[in-house]
């Protein structure tokens, strides 16, 4: 997870922090209050940093106090507060040159479960993965969407901060449920054939990114997701349309903040650190409903309609 503004930046990585962003091909854009200090409150005494950090909820500011050792490395001599909005502390070496900086965001991080700052509203999902070879973080960068969001969060949450979660998912596993008490009687023979073809045609990892976006999508249903919407015809309907000849029930994705002490929600979903985004697609209609794609002011077309019958298959 990284603010926006970080990503923007010409700042570079460790070499461990750029393999776990190259693994991540799916990001959320949220939201939580914007931090800054109170610049007036520091104290150091060249080991202990003290210092109020202040955020706003409908315009209305809280504060907190944070308290702890901050060395002063890679030559640096001072300290300071930067000018307004005052989002960071720099530290300076003795010929005045900047050294590092910790921005008022990374302390909130230490804050309770229930702090507003530990609440990351989702606004919309996406993904990165072209042909594999781009990271969340390097997509991003140029990411059209991702200015957009900034710029309307400017102007209408102007106490907001915009930060990225970039996720990586583990390859699916494969679940085949069998009740011999239903009494449903099938052909052993389709059913076989069935099992066999899962076996010897798995997903590929673009389809399993494809349906874990489809899924997020669906399940936190994102302001932006909806807002900005896919233009007809679209490179994403193609996509859509091999996920829906795929022959399966149902998809199960699951998403856990719990490392990063955050807890998503949305106006769908209620705030928790672990989500699971249960998809039943048995029936056809539920199974259309799951592929739909937006167009233009609000309406919606089912990719069942923008592909042929012939290549639809009942699961």
């Amino acid at each position: 997870m990284m603010p926006s503004d970080q990503i923007q930046s010409d700042a570079t990585m460790d070499e461990e922090t750029e393999n776990v962003s190259k693994s991540c091909h799916i990001y959320l854009i949220c939201r939580r209050p914007s931090t800054y200090f109170l610049k007036d409150t520091m104290k150091y005494d060249g080991e202990i940093l003290e210092v109020d950090v202040a955020y706003k909820i409908d315009g209305k500011e809280e504060n907190f106090g944070y308290k702890g050792k901050f060395p002063l490395l890679d030559g640096a001599v001072s300290l300071a507060v930067s000018d307004y909005p005052y989002r960071e502390i720099i530290t300076y070496d003795k010929d005045g040159r900047e050294v590092r900086r910790l921005p008022a965001n990374l302390i909130s991080i230490n804050q309770d479960w229930d702090s507003p700052l530990k609440q990351l509203e989702v606004l919309y999902v996406g993904q990165a993965f072209g042909n594999g070879s781009r990271s969340a973080h390097e997509r991003l960068k140029s990411h059209s969407t991702l200015q957009k969001i900034l710029a309307d969060s400017h102007h209408k949450y102007p106490d907001g901060e915009i930060s990225v979660l970039m996720v990586k998912f583990e390859p699916c596993q494969l679940l085949i449920t069998m009740d011999g008490r239903s009494g449903v009687k099938n052909d052993n023979k389709v059913e076989n054939n069935r099992f066999r073809s899962i076996q010897e045609n798995p997903l590929t990892e673009k389809q399993q990114i494809d349906l874990v976006e489809a899924a997020l999508i669906r399940y936190f249903q994102p302001l932006y997701n909806d807002k900005f919407k896919i233009k007809f015809p679209s490179p994403k309907v193609k996509v859509l349309r091999k996920c829906y000849e795929l022959d399966f029930s149902g998809l199960v994705v699951e998403i856990n903040t719990e490392e990063l002490r955050f807890r998503l929600y949305s106006d769908s979903r209620a705030r928790s650190h672990y989500h699971i985004c249960n998809v039943d697609i048995v029936d056809e209609k539920s199974r259309a409903g799951f592929f739909y794609v937006t167009l233009g002011a609000g309406n919606m077309v089912k990719v069942s309609d923008c592909i042929e019958p012939s290549s639809y298959r009942k699961s």
